[in-house]
C-alpha cells in the first residue's frame, strides 16, 4: 500500500508506485577519488562476492524507537523484541539480490523466492518478520494462513519491503523498517556498481551529513528554488467554474503524478482537441516557474468544441463541468483508444476512472425470505441531500422563497457529512415491489392471499459503497427546481464536512459487519483527508465560484487569477459555501480489490 502526498517527489532509487507519503529526499553524498586504472573484480568468485555482500550488524545500526510507527501492534512489537530489525534486515539484502542484482550466494537460505507450501513464485510473495516463512498472497495465500497458525502479526513484501499488518489488515509505514530499506537500496547500488562494471572508472559514492559550519554555509550560499504548482487562472468570461475544478486537478497528487511523469506527452499525442493534451501544457505551465495568472484560452476551446452545452459566456455549473470534464479526458486516454467509450468502465484504466471511479451496491432484501439481490452501479461521484432550504431568491411574484421543509428538517447538525451519509445509506422500504422467491414459494404452498400480500411490502433496499474511489468527490444538492419547473432555486443550509473522515461505516463490507452484530472495529481504517473545496457564492445565476486546495500540507484559496494562503479553520467553515469536496485516500493499494 502507498501513502499519497500532495507533492510528488520523484527520485532513482524509488519505484514511481513506490512513494512515501512523507517524501525523505534522498541521502546527500559527496564523490570520492575515482578508481584506479586497471582494476579486475571477478564476479564469478563466489566466495569473493559473499564476503562483499555479508550482512554486518554494524551496518544499521538499532535506531531508538520512533515516534512515526506504524500501528500500536508494531509499537508493542518493537517494545517486546529489541532485535525486531534483525530478519528484515536479512529479508531486505535477499531481496535486493534477487530482484535488483540477481547475483546468488553460496548460503542456500532462503536461496529461491518462492513460497514454503506451494512452490508459487510471483511478485507478491510476503515473508514472516518472525521466522523463515515465505507465502503466497493471491490464491491459496499461504501467507495469511501461516498468520492464522502461529499468530506471526506481521509479514513483508519481498520484493517492495513493505511492513504488513495482519491483526490491522493493512500496510503501514515505519520509519525504522524504510530507514534500512534506504540503506539496503544504496548498498546493492555500490555492490552492482562494482560487480558489474569492475573496470569502469565511476566515482563512489560516499554518504554524507554537513557540520554545522557546512550548513552555515550552504544557506548563506545557497538560492531558494520557488515553490511551483501555484499559479491563478484568468477569467475569460464566466469561467470561475471551470477554473475553480481545473485547481482541483492540478492540486490531485494522482492526476499529478500521472501527467508529471509523462504519461501523456502532448507532443507524440498530436490528437486535435485532446483534453488530456491540455491538461498536460496546464501542468507544464504550472511547473514552468512563471507565476503570472494564466489564460486558458486552448482548455476553454477545446471545452467548447467537446460539450455544446458548456459553450458560450453564460455562467456554468461547475459539477457539469466536472463530468464533462472526466467523460472527454475517458475519450481522449491512450489507455481506452482500443474500447468502446464507457465499455467496461469499473475497470477502466484511464487516469480519470482511476482516480474517480468506485462502485456502489444497491442491495434489495425481503425480510421474510432473506433472500438478497445486489446490483453494482459506476460512480465518479457521490450526491448528498441538504436538508433545510435557505434561499435568498425571489420567486416571480416578488416574495422570498420559503423554506420549503418542516421545522424537524431544519436541524442544521444534521447536515454534517456524516449525516448526510447517513441518510444516503438507510434502509428504504419499497411498497408494493414483489419477492419473486416468496410469489413462487406461496404459489406451491397454495398459501392464502394475507400471506401474499405481506410478500409484496416486505422488501426493503440499502445502498453502500462497494468499492472506493482513490479519490472521493461529494456533491451538495444546493440547486433545486421549485415546484413550477422552471424557477430553481439555490439550498443555502449549512454543510459541516470534516478533514478527515472514516468511510468503513458506509461500505458494503462495513454494513454487513454492523448487520450481523459486529463493530467497525474489525475493519481496516479507510480513513480520506480533505484535498479540494469549490464554494459556490451568491445567486445562481450570478454567482461566482472559488476553491480550496491543499498543495505540500498547506491551504491556498484560488479566486481566479488571485491565489491566497489559507487556514483549515477558514476551508471548514465555508459551510453555507461548500458544492464539491474532494477527499484523497490516506492509502492506496497496489492492487485495489473490490471492498466487499
Amino acid at each position: 500500500m502507498v501513502t499519497v502526498d500532495n507533492h510528488v517527489k520523484m527520485t532513482s532509487n524509488i519505484e514511481p508506485g513506490l512513494l512515501k507519503q512523507n517524501d525523505i529526499s534522498p541521502v546527500k553524498g559527496k564523490q570520492n577519488k575515482s578508481l584506479k586504472k586497471g582494476i579486475k573484480r571477478k564476479a564469478e568468485d563466489s566466495h569473493a562476492i559473499n564476503e562483499t555482500f555479508q550482512v554486518s550488524n554494524a551496518a544499521v545500526s538499532h535506531p531508538k524507537m520512533s515516534q512515526k510507527v506504524g500501528c500500536r501492534h508494531l509499537e508493542k512489537y518493537k517494545g517486546d523484541r529489541p532485535d525486531y530489525l534483525d530478519n528484515f534486515k536479512t529479508i531486505a539484502e535477499l531481496s535486493m539480490r534477487w530482484y535488483k542484482i540477481g547475483i546468488p550466494r553460496e548460503n542456500k537460505m532462503l536461496m529461491h523466492q518462492k513460497c514454503s507450501e506451494c512452490s508459487l513464485k510471483g511478485d507478491r510473495l510476503h515473508a514472516c518478520l518472525d521466522c523463515v516463512f515465505i507465502g503466497c498472497w493471491r490464491g491459496e495465500s499461504h501467507a495469511r494462513k501461516h498468520y492464522k497458525n502461529t499468530h506471526h502479526t506481521f509479514a513483508t513484501d519481498v520484493q517492495r519491503l513493505e511492513i504488513f499488518c495482519f491483526r490491522c489488515g493493512d500496510y503501514i509505514y515505519d520509519i525504522d523498517y524504510d530507514n534500512v530499506k534506504k540503506h539496503e537500496e544504496v548498498r546493492a547500488e555500490e555492490k552492482e556498481s562494482d560487480i558489474k562494471e569492475p573496470a569502469r572508472k565511476r566515482a563512489r559514492y560516499v554518504p554524507w551529513r554537513p557540520t554545522e559550519e557546512e550548513s552555515e554555509r550552504i544557506k548563506r550560499n545557497s538560492t531558494p528554488f520557488p515553490c511551483s504548482g501555484l499559479r491563478g487562472l484568468l477569467n475569460m468570461g464566466a469561467t470561475c467554474f471551470m477554473n475553480a475544478v481545473l485547481q482541483t486537478f492540478m492540486h490531485n497528487p494522482i492526476i499529478k503524478n500521472y501527467f508529471m511523469t509523462d504519461k501523456h506527452n502532448k507532443n507524440i499525442c498530436g490528437t486535435s482537441g485532446c483534453m488530456c493534451c491540455e491538461v498536460d501544457n496546464l501542468f507544464q505551465e504550472f511547473h514552468s516557474g512563471e507565476k503570472k495568472p494564466y489564460p486558458p484560452c486552448s482548455f476553454l476551446q477545446s471545452m467548447w468544441l467537446s460539450s455544446k452545452e458548456l459553450a458560450g459566456y453564460s455562467e456554468q455549473d461547475a459539477h457539469e463541468f466536472y463530468l464533462a470534464a472526466i467523460n472527454k479526458m475517458h475519450g481522449d486516454s491512450h489507455e481506452t483508444k482500443h474500447q468502446e467509450l464507457n465499455a467496461n468502465i469499473q475497470n477502466c484504466e484511464c487516469i480519470m476512472h482511476k482516480t474517480f471511479g468506485g462502485c456502489f451496491q444497491s442491495r434489495i432484501k425481503c425480510s421474510q425470505c432473506d433472500m438478497s439481490s445486489d446490483r453494482e452501479e459506476h460512480m465518479v461521484e457521490w450526491q448528498l441531500h441538504l436538508r433545510g432550504l435557505v434561499t435568498n431568491q425571489k420567486k416571480k411574484n416578488g416574495t422570498k422563497g420559503s423554506q420549503e421543509s418542516n421545522s424537524s428538517e431544519m436541524d442544521v447538525d444534521k447536515n454534517s457529512l456524516e449525516d448526510c451519509l447517513d441518510r444516503y445509506c438507510e434502509k428504504e422500504q419499497l411498497p408494493g415491489f414483489k419477492c419473486e422467491d416468496c410469489e413462487i414459494r406461496l404459489l406451491n404452498e397454495d398459501d392464502s392471499s394475507e400471506k401474499a400480500k405481506d410478500s409484496v411490502n416486505s422488501c426493503s433496499r440499502t445502498t453502500t459503497c462497494k468499492k472506493l474511489p482513490p479519490v472521493l468527490t461529494f456533491v451538495v444538492e444546493r440547486f433545486h427546481r421549485a415546484s413550477t419547473k422552471t424557477n430553481t432555486i439555490k439550498n443555502e443550509a449549512e454543510f459541516e464536512f470534516p478533514e478527515e473522515i472514516d468511510m468503513a461505516k458506509w461500505t458494503s463490507r462495513g454494513h454487513d459487519v454492523l448487520e450481523k452484530g459486529g463493530t467497525l472495529d474489525d475493519l481496516p481504517n479507510y480513513k480520506y483527508n480533505l484535498l479540494s473545496v469549490v464554494n459556490h457564492e451568491g445567486k445562481i445565476n450570478t454567482g461566482h465560484y472559488t476553491v480550496y486546495c491543499k498543495s505540500r500540507d498547506r491551504w491556498f484559496l484560488f479566486d481566479d487569477h488571485a491565489v491566497k494562503c489559507a487556514s483549515v479553520e477558514e476551508v471548514l467553515q465555508s459551510k453555507r459555501k461548500a458544492y464539491l469536496c474532494f477527499y484523497v485516500a490516506d492509502t492506496l493499494e497496489y492492487d485495489q480489490p473490490n471492498i466487499n
